[in-house]
């Protein structure tokens, strides 16, 4: 799907011709007629720019009278909640000034209403083996076969699931060095660029899913249980490492937006991170501030996380913190300041590098 669809409007009007809507079950009945059909869905005052002639009916909107509506050769017009059909067998009068590449007649006037109100239209070839094309405003999209975009969306998942591993791995090998003090600035750009490809091939299957409609829902589970954590890590990442100010949502989204020769430099990475490039930076090691590795600690509010990293300022001099000082710190007595001391030597222990991979 090409990313100008992803327009929030564009979305709204996958939803409402997705499977198990009323609007979907009238479409797929027309096709099966292999009638075809166009279907505009406009408000009034809007239809009215383009309509020259036709029934006007004012009913109340059901799949069965689109149905029926449509083995009339024209138009069809419905609002756009889906509570009114306004007419039916709609002479369709639009700019012909308005570009078009397409040849037929009902998909040249469903673009060219789409483009001059700036609305919705459907499409239904009978011609096509029942190809139903949607335009809206210059956005163009035929809709994909149920079972095609099922596999798609299948195939997505399991490459997501592969990404899922690789960020495991590099977020158990990230929290391991922050304990040694051993994080360079590659291992940051790693574990960022494969969440930024995590959360692209996220955006990809959601709005498949939103075509999907009622088709959707195993995989849905799917999609919520392979994404668990890995917003709110990324953001904890950021926050271990940066050198600006700038909100780490934003950070994020800024790394999200690099070309994908951009996205594979560590250089422009840590350029977003704030830091000011340099020939000694890659091989400098970066001091994390504590936010990934405290958070590992069972039942330690986020607030609390924010106290210590503000009282102590890097996670080295937390590791060397003792109970006393913890207790000095606001939210923090001594139960939790022994249970935050005992957590990170667990850590420690847990994340320990074996000798010969620290060689």
């Amino acid at each position: 799907m090409p990313k100008s669809i992803r327009e929030e409007g564009f979305l709204k009007v996958l939803e409402k011709v997705a499977p198990g809507t009323p609007l979907r079950d009238a479409i797929n009945s027309i096709v099966q007629m292999r009638n075809g059909g166009l279907i505009v869905l406009a408000d009034l005052e809007r239809a009215r720019q383009v309509v020259q002639a036709g029934f006007f009916l004012n009913v109340e909107f059901t799949p069965q009278r689109v149905v029926e509506l449509s083995k009339m050769d024209r138009a069809i017009v419905i609002d756009e909640d889906l509570k009114k059909i306004y007419y039916a067998n709609a002479y369709l009068v639009p700019d012909p000034s308005i570009p078009s590449d397409e040849t037929g007649t009902r998909h040249l006037t469903a673009e060219r209403v789409a483009k001059q109100l700036g609305v919705a239209t459907i499409a239904i070839s009978a011609e096509r083996m029942g190809r139903v094309t949607i335009y809206y405003g210059p956005i163009k999209y035929v809709l994909q076969d149920i079972s095609v975009l099922s596999a798609r969306v299948n195939q997505a998942l399991r490459i997501l699931e592969q990404y899922r591993l690789t960020y495991n791995e590099l977020s158990q090998e990230l929290i391991a060095l922050e304990l040694e003090g051993r994080v360079l600035p590659v291992h940051v750009a790693n574990i960022l660029q494969t969440i930024v490809q995590i959360l692209d091939t996220e955006e990809e299957i959601r709005r498949w899913f939103v075509e999907l409609g009622e088709e959707r829902e195993l995989m849905e589970l799917l999609l919520e249980w392979l994404m668990v954590g890995v917003k709110e890590q990324a953001e904890l990442i950021v926050r271990d490492f940066q050198a600006n100010r700038k909100a780490p949502k934003t950070i994020i989204e800024e790394i999200r937006q690099l070309p994908p020769e951009e996205l594979l430099s560590t250089e422009k990475i840590l350029e977003i991170l704030g830091y000011e490039s340099s020939e000694e930076l890659l091989d400098r090691v970066l001091p994390a501030r504590g936010y990934q590795v405290l958070s590992q600690i069972p039942r330690l509010p986020m607030a609390v996380i924010e106290d210590i990293v503000n009282a102590f300022g890097t996670l080295r001099a937390i590791l060397r913190a003792t109970e006393k000082e913890l207790m000095e710190v606001k939210g923090v007595a001594e139960v939790r300041a022994r249970a935050i001391r005992a957590g990170l030597r667990k850590l420690r222990l847990t994340f320990a590098v074996p000798p010969k991979a620290a060689r």
